[in-house]
């Protein structure tokens, strides 16, 4: 079907929808000036608009669905980039009032991490990939080659900083993971320390993303030696009894916050090499978005884990065994959480909005669509034209 068919046909659903949409913000903005003046004002007002265009009603959800599949149809059949853009307002906004009624603070962060963050990542799950892959394999090598050969490690790090890391690991020192210049230094102290280092280095591996994904790419291969170096080292000469117990609980939160941090890095560069319909300033401000999310979402996992490093790993009364335990819960409960969050808000209505390809929608369900828009829309409503969004493929 060419783009003016697909306008023609259901330009009256569209516009019936960005009705509904605006006489419930309407309502919305009356209950919350009622709420400031008068309680039982707020609770009258709520039962009446529960009568017309509740957001949550049978219409407003359906012709949600419909315009969720017509999104999906417009980028499968790659029409213009200005179509595209206005049905996706169309599917935030409308994913807003049923989803977002609260605009409080707390519940915009809460929908976040429940949502946007771990649904973000698993639609560039492939860069996600890229970047463990990056990481992972050089870490593994590395680490085997330290271990046969304890002098691997010092052609990626200076002979200082290896004496260092025998010291914060040696089972004679009685502060784990703590060298001599930081004795002193209180659970507090360490935790300000891990939280600077460690964020630094996600945002480091994220800024080079700008020079193409180079930059973010030898930073993960960097990083992959120098840890798989470290590990393998420490192992080899008989460290494994204070080094893995020390690093195993906090791992799960601080790796894969950097292979995170990566993967936001290439989708950077990936906008300028595959902008898609758009030009390439335009890529590059939507991928610079979705990067953003995944960058806050790691930098807070390497939050985490500074804290769990500064009090829970460094502890010399927790038995090795518990630690252990609890690394494999902890690791558990990271995997999961971005394998499964937010599925089930999309499995709900259907909708897949957030990912940028689109969504496969069988050919027998477009006599559906077609039956559903006819049925849906109000004679009054056929009069109604929607903003004109027809245009050339950039």
């Amino acid at each position: 079907m060419k783009q003016q068919q697909f306008e023609a046909q259901y330009r009256a659903l569209w516009t019936r929808f960005a009705d509904l949409l605006a006489e419930s913000s309407k309502k919305k903005s009356k209950k919350d000036a009622a709420a400031s003046t008068d309680l039982a004002s707020e609770q009258a007002l709520n039962k009446r608009a529960d009568k017309a265009t509740d957001p949550a009603g049978y219409e407003f959800v359906r012709l949600y669905r419909l315009i969720c599949q017509h999104y999906a149809l417009a980028q499968q059949r790659h029409y213009s980039p200005q179509l595209v853009t206005y049905l996706h307002e169309l599917v935030v906004t409308g994913h807003q009032q049923l989803y977002q009624r609260d605009s409080h603070l707390w519940t915009r962060i809460y929908r976040f991490f429940t949502y946007t963050f771990p649904v973000r990542l698993r639609t560039h799950a492939g860069l996600f990939w890229l970047s463990l892959a990056c990481f992972l394999v050089p870490a593994i090598l590395m680490g085997w080659a330290s271990y046969e050969h304890s002098d691997m490690l010092f052609s990626v790090m200076p002979a200082d900083q290896v004496a260092q890391m025998e010291e914060m690991y040696n089972p004679a020192n009685d502060m784990v993971g703590r060298d001599s210049t930081r004795r002193s230094d209180t659970d507090i102290a360490m935790f300000g320390f891990y939280i600077y280092n460690n964020v630094g280095i996600d945002f480091r591996i994220y800024g080079m993303g700008i020079f193409a994904g180079i930059g973010t790419l030898l930073s993960l291969l960097y990083n992959g030696l120098v840890i798989g170096g470290v590990a393998g080292h420490l192992s080899g000469i008989g460290f494994s009894e204070t080094f893995w117990p020390f690093v195993a609980g906090h791992g799960s939160f601080e790796l894969t916050a950097a292979v995170i941090s990566g993967a936001a890095g290439l989708r950077l560069a990936q906008s300028l090499f595959m902008p898609g319909n758009y030009r390439r300033i335009e890529a590059f401000k939507i991928a610079g978005k979705q990067s953003i999310e995944l960058l806050v979402g790691a930098a807070t996992m390497t939050f985490i884990a500074a804290f769990i490093e500064a009090f829970w790993s460094s502890s010399n009364i927790i038995p090795d065994s518990v630690k252990y335990i609890v690394a494999a819960i902890l690791w558990a409960f990271v995997i999961g959480y971005l394998c499964l969050a937010g599925r089930r808000e999309n499995a709900s209505l259907g909708y897949n909005a957030m990912q940028n390809s689109p969504l496969e929608i069988p050919r027998q369900n477009a006599k559906t669509i077609a039956t559903g828009a006819t049925q849906s829309s109000p004679t009054s409503a056929a009069n109604q034209r929607a903003p004109h969004v027809s245009g050339n493929r950039l």
